[in-house]
């Protein structure tokens, strides 16, 4: 991961055991590159954000319904990842 350093990154934050956070982090990280996708003049790669962002809208909704439907609402923010 020398290499590319937006990795490198995400892998310097984590420690070890944290496998479920280094998740969240690279959706953190896919939603943030998605994001910039909207501050350019029009291209096609908007409809790929917009899809892609869609798609991480609805695992946020699944995991919210998961956990209130297991009765675990405390851990409702662990894996939610906040677009814009």
């Amino acid at each position: 991961m020398e290499k590319y350093p937006p990795y490198q990154s995400i892998f310097a934050k984590m420690s070890c055991g944290e496998s479920q956070m280094l998740d969240k982090a690279f959706y953190e990280e896919e939603v943030k590159r998605l994001c910039f996708a909207f501050e350019q003049q029009f291209h096609y790669g908007v409809f790929f954000a917009y899809m892609r962002l869609r798609e991480q809208e609805i695992r946020n909704l699944m995991w919210i319904s998961e956990t209130v439907a297991q009765n675990q609402k405390t851990r409702v923010h662990d894996s939610v990842v906040f677009i814009f």
